[in-house]
């Protein structure tokens, strides 16, 4: 059964003496979401994120999450997730409170945001990850970052770079104070790989790497299958397989172990190859 907010209360000792601050001086408290529970608030039933402080339960309902209601299916996956929140009831005698992300966020966007300006290097919380893009708080906003701004090369799947909680350096691309809109970069905070082509791979050389992914593109009236192999971290050949090897490379899987062979190298530094030799299945 859902439960309900009783009377608010407040009781001084030590385990409460942040909660109580937060409560009355718009302290920002910082903890991860553990769950989501239905409660009772003013006689209506609302799901709320759940992060336990200490012994003490922190209940963020979905309005207070800051987050539009068409996404609040996000809030399941920010599970792990760590998040500011303002105390604003105490139920002292369950050990209960009631928060808001929301509130909070917009008092980190107005004490923090103006102090930096783009091209700053600066770290940002990931609360989500999903398919083709990953979640993040930018000191009281939050953003979409793109899998390409993520890392260099092919990106598959993204959990393979970034995790719910964790603190990443990233680069502000673009920051708007008046409107809130913060845009940053992952993959710009990090060295870039690709200075290496051309030097360390060449056109016409032949190279180990691993197969990371297929993808078929348009091309006029036809498809093309493009195979992307890393050839290192952060660096990727897009290849075809000839036709005269295409039958004994079908069946190329992500972790399949090639030779490839550059065909070209593009001005931005991209690489085009073609698969001449599989070497192993499973390689990592």
């Amino acid at each position: 059964m859902p439960e309900s907010l009783g009377e608010t209360m407040s009781l001084y000792s030590p385990e409460w003496a942040p909660i109580i601050a937060s409560k009355t001086q718009d302290q920002i408290l910082t903890g991860r979401i553990s769950g989501i529970e239905k409660i009772k608030i003013n006689d209506q039933v609302m799901e709320c994120a759940v992060v336990f402080y200490g012994d003490i339960k922190v209940y963020i309902p979905f309005e207070w999450m800051g987050i539009p209601r068409e996404d609040w299916t996000i809030v399941r996956s920010m599970m792990g997730a760590e998040i500011d929140f303002i105390i604003r009831h105490i139920d002292a005698a369950r050990k209960i409170t009631l928060a808001s992300r929301e509130y909070a966020m917009k008092l980190r966007r107005e004490l923090e945001l103006p102090k930096h300006k783009v091209g700053d290097k600066i770290l940002v919380r990931i609360d989500a990850v999903g398919k083709n893009e990953v979640i993040a708080e930018v000191y009281g906003v939050e953003t979409r970052i793109p899998k390409n701004e993520v890392e260099y090369g092919y990106v598959g799947n993204l959990n393979d770079y970034v995790q719910v909680g964790d603190k990443v350096p990233a680069i502000i691309k673009e920051l708007d104070l008046e409107k809130g809109i913060v845009k940053v970069s992952i993959k710009d905070a990090k060295p870039d790989p690709r200075e290496k082509i051309g030097i360390k791979y060449v056109k016409g050389g032949e190279y180990f790497g691993i197969v990371r992914g297929r993808r078929i593109f348009p091309k006029k009236d036809d498809i093309i299958e493009l195979i992307f192999v890393e050839l290192e971290k952060g660096i990727t050949a897009a290849c075809i397989t000839p036709p005269w090897k295409a039958e004994k490379l079908q069946d190329l899987k992500p972790g399949d172990a090639v030779n490839v062979k550059i065909v070209g190298i593009s001005r931005s530094k991209n690489i085009y190859g073609h698969i001449i030799r599989k070497q192993r299945r499973g390689a990592v």
